[in-house]
């Protein structure tokens, strides 16, 4: 009769002896593999695992190199750079005692999309979702998206796994290469397709897309610990979830989830209703959180990085808008995280494209002009305006006229559109207009402000001038008029008009001192570019103030802090209130006055 220490003990010997086949076979990471795309024009990284001292043979497109692991069997091969190619090839890896061998590769542009859950949002989903995905077998775009995971430690690897969508409530299979279809494209990310299927139809070369995104996720997320450690502002945020992980205690998080469920249970008998399956395991801890600085990054991109990319295109900044936003700290997060990004993939001057916080919400009108401007959503969008402006080989796509009446906007296309047009111009050789118009100078001139181009603009609907808002030194906005600045007259006597300057005004607004422009989360604003492919670029959001945001305190909300700063939102939202309503009756007498006087 075999005692429990036997048995345990032929238990660990079978536990060894399996991790011993395990080691003596060759593995490679599972970011590569059959339907990928390698990167041309650089050197394409090649690594996985396998005995210490192991030698191991990698061989592609007429290329041999060979490695040896090293004491932890990491090996790492780097294959020649290669030419883009639409032909399907074989990658084979060999090992001392086993062969890898990856099938229908090609050779072009591989594309890492990141963010939150409007890059997340599925392609069937969107509005024209169902004629794109009916035209979506395309056999040169391959498609990967990376497992959702959070992580405290850095992670060396993930498994292809069938993934339970909470916000679909349906498994969806992630951590394999996929050939463009209907069928495979159909839960991808919207944004990223119609970006990889412009470049591809442009272009003609292979692309390769890696949707790296997850919602509800805050940049700090998808930025290493290491690099939020140099962020001026990020201390009291990393140690405030120190001290969550360090507080997190499982047998306690199980004890209090099933005291909750006696509870639960309790009630639903006394309804005659059938009580919840009683849990058996503890919560997931904050340190696995998506939202513990670094763990998004660790779990999702720093996974595989070392992979040779082209670029990343990002649309993040819902999670960082919130009650608790603190603009100034992101814009500072946002610039190190594409920094991060470029240090990860091996490359500082790594293309990357900004899709701007999207708009959400209710729209912003006449009635509720000012209340909505007391929001943290375009300070966060200056703070990736910011970002484009400070970084080189950075693109900006606004997203703030793609509105419907919710924090998903279904109008993806043109967002892809948008940022692809950066791509196609700057690494492909297109000759297209790809960038907005930007306000570079404003200066005070009597009863108006004048605001000067970096182009010509005009309104993309041919109505006036509609999203400027201007203020005294009070610091009240009122919604302004805007015209082109007029410079003199032409021999029949007509205005000869700037059309890079505008002048910004209001009859309510006597000293003006501050201009703003499509500042809400879902504004008004109807300023593009004016040639004539190039008006459905919108002119990117900008203020000319320099009244920030009140950046949210740290700590447990509750705090005399955390209140004293709710408290002042709620009276700075009180205030616009009572200008909106009262706003109507100051127009009444302005109207009233201008026509007493005669003017």
């Amino acid at each position: 009769m075999r005692t429990w220490t036997t048995i345990f003990l032929m238990a660990a010997m079978g536990i060894v002896a399996s991790c011993g086949v395990a080691r003596a076979e060759v593995r490679v990471h599972h970011i590569l593999g059959s339907n990928m795309v390698l990167q041309r024009d650089k050197p394409a990284r090649i690594w996985g695992w396998a005995d210490a001292s192991e030698a191991v043979s990698v061989e592609f497109a007429g290329q041999k190199k060979t490695a040896k692991a090293d004491k932890k069997g990491a090996w790492t091969v780097d294959l020649d750079p290669l030419k883009a190619s639409t032909a399907a090839r074989t990658l084979t890896v060999k090992g001392k005692s086993n062969t890898v061998t990856f099938t229908n590769v090609l050779v072009g542009d591989v594309w890492i999309l990141g963010g939150q859950s409007n890059m997340e949002d599925t392609l069937e989903y969107i509005y024209h979702g169902d004629v794109e995905v009916a035209s979506a077998n395309r056999p040169n775009i391959r498609l990967m998206t990376i497992p959702v995971k959070g992580s405290n430690e850095p992670v060396a690897d993930f498994e292809p796994i069938n993934e339970f969508n909470g916000w679909t409530n349906r498994y969806e299979q992630k951590g394999s290469w996929a050939v463009s279809t209907s069928k495979t494209v159909a839960r991808f990310s919207a944004i990223g397709y119609i970006f990889g299927r412009r470049l591809y139809l442009a272009s003609g070369v292979p692309i390769g897309l890696i949707d790296n995104s997850q919602g509800g996720t805050t940049a700090e997320a998808w930025t290493s610990r290491k690099m939020l450690a140099t962020v001026e502002g990020t201390k009291p945020l990393l140690a405030e979830w120190d001290a969550k992980i360090a507080a997190y205690d499982p047998v306690k998080n199980l004890a209090d989830r099933v005291k909750r469920w006696q509870a639960d249970t309790e009630r639903r008998k006394a309804k005659g209703e059938k009580p919840n399956p009683k849990p058996t395991e503890p919560q997931p801890g904050p340190a696995v959180d998506r939202n513990n600085p670094g763990a998004s990054y660790n779990g999702m991109l720093g996974v595989f990085g070392g992979l040779s990319v082209k670029g990343a295109i990002f649309n993040q900044g819902y999670n960082n808008a919130m009650g608790d936003a603190r603009p100034r700290l992101y814009a500072r997060t946002f610039n190190a995280m594409i920094r991060d990004w470029r240090r990860t993939f091996r490359d500082e001057k790594m293309p990357f494209g900004i899709v701007e916080l999207t708009a959400g919400g209710g729209p912003q009108t006449l009635e509720n002009f000012a209340r909505v401007m007391v929001d943290a959503g375009p300070f966060i969008r200056e703070g990736q305006y910011k970002a484009w402006r400070d970084l080189p080989a950075v693109g900006y796509a606004c997203a703030y006229d793609q509105s419907v009446p919710w924090y998903h906007p279904h109008k993806k296309v043109q967002l892809g559109e948008r940022i692809a047009r950066w791509a196609l111009a700057t690494q492909y050789g297109v000759k297209i207009g790809y960038e907005p118009a930007v306000c570079t100078a404003w200066a005070k001139a009597d009863k108006h402000i004048e605001l000067t181009f970096d182009r010509l603009v005009q309104t993309h609907d041919g109505r006036p001038f509609a999203g400027f808002a201007i203020a005294g030194a009070d610091k009240r906005f009122y919604p302004a008029k805007a015209r082109y600045v007029v410079t003199g007259k032409d021999d029949r006597g007509r205005d000869q008009e700037d059309r890079r300057k505008l002048e910004v005004f209001s009859d309510l607004v006597a000293k003006p001192v501050a201009v703003r422009y499509a500042w809400a989360r879902n504004p008004l604003g109807n300023l593009t570019n004016s040639q004539h492919h190039e008006r459905i670029m919108p002119a990117p959001s900008f203020r000319t103030d320099d009244w920030d945001w009140p950046e949210a305190p740290f700590g447990e909300r509750g705090s005399a802090e955390s209140n004293e700063h709710r408290q002042k939102l709620s009276a700075m939202r009180k205030d616009a209130e009572a200008l909106d309503r009262g706003r109507p009756i100051e127009e009444a007498k302005a109207i009233l006055k201008q026509a007493k006087d005669g003017t």
